[in-house]
């Protein structure tokens, strides 16, 4: 472990802590607030104007510290993390500038959101061919390599847009996607065998954000924060070849995806709806759980399927 970037990480924690409160009033007096979306549960209409673009702080914190680790251990994969996490935080920081100067929930239009990704995912997949060139997924439990050859490319984008869509579309309750991310990107971090200095960078700055974020919230993370976390997991899974592996160790993020998959799916084809209301966490709210048990059931079973993926190493 490098003390130095350790310490560098808890400097940063201390620091948010101090610097959040006047964020937040910042973001109030400019009247930078969050817009509920009118399809979403009647619950979260008291949010409304609860200040957004929470992610602009942890994020530019994390591509920092992943590019001081970068210089010190010359390591590429911090470097590849840190153009990741500013990328897909731009993309994030333009749709939530949108949404204020509309005055409403929508800010990039879906399409163009999706463009972009794209884009900036190819970059990132570039820059990982470039540092660790490979072809191949790594099968959990197994000792065994998917080589997928000349598709590896078109999956590493697809990949790498769909985990920055999970992420986003889990962010949708008081503490929950900073929740999970902490997990999952431990998890994910010890699958590939980071040193803890190195984890450290990834998560110290979020729980500082999660401090002002748990129930009733003070800031959201907005979809700067994340769009660009899950670039973040998504990069550190595609480096080591660890896609797979965050089935498990990402297992939340997946199915609130794929919840929303189904459910459109399901409505487009059969004009019936799977679940109450998606993504998954709202169906839940609507059979009245409360938010608390909703956030803290779901953080429950992503360390759980996390704890899990560790016997999958082999």
């Amino acid at each position: 472990m490098n003390s130095t970037i350790f310490i560098a990480s808890v400097v940063t924690f201390f620091l948010l802590l101090f610097i959040y409160p006047y964020y937040i009033k910042f973001l109030k007096k400019r009247q930078l607030g969050q817009y509920i979306r009118k399809e979403g549960p009647d619950l979260h209409n008291y949010k409304q104007g609860t200040p957004t673009m929470g992610g602009v702080i942890f994020i530019l914190s994390i591509f920092a510290l992943n590019l001081v680790t970068f210089i010190i251990k010359k390591d590429p994969l911090f470097l590849v993390i840190s153009v990741s996490s500013l990328l897909f935080g731009l993309i994030g920081f333009i749709d939530d500038y949108s949404s204020i100067r509309k005055k409403d929930s929508t800010g990039l239009t879906a399409i163009k959101k999706l463009i972009l990704q794209l884009l900036f995912s190819t970059v990132v997949i570039y820059l990982i061919y470039i540092f660790n060139p490979h072809t191949y997924l790594t099968i959990p439990f197994f000792k065994a390599k998917w080589d997928i050859k000349f598709f590896y490319p078109i999956w590493g984008v697809l990949y790498l847009t769909g985990m920055s869509n999970a992420t986003n579309l889990t962010d949708g309750l008081d503490g929950l996607a900073g929740g999970v991310y902490i997990s999952s990107a431990f998890f994910t971090s010890v699958v590939a065998q980071l040193k803890f200095d190195e984890i450290s960078i990834l998560i110290l700055p979020v729980i500082a954000y999660l401090f002002f974020n748990i129930k009733p919230a003070k800031i959201f993370m907005g979809d700067t924060g994340s769009l660009a976390l899950g670039g973040i997991l998504g990069t550190i899974a595609l480096y080591h070849s660890l896609e797979l592996f965050t089935i498990f160790t990402c297992f939340i993020f997946i199915i609130e995806m794929f919840s929303v998959i189904i459910q459109v799916g399901s409505y487009k084809t059969r004009k019936k709806r799977v679940f109450l209301m998606a993504p998954l966490h709202h169906h839940f709210e609507l059979k009245k759980w409360s938010e608390e048990r909703v956030v803290m059931m779901f953080w429950l079973v992503n360390f759980l399927f996390g704890f899990l993926a560790l016997g999958g190493i082999v």
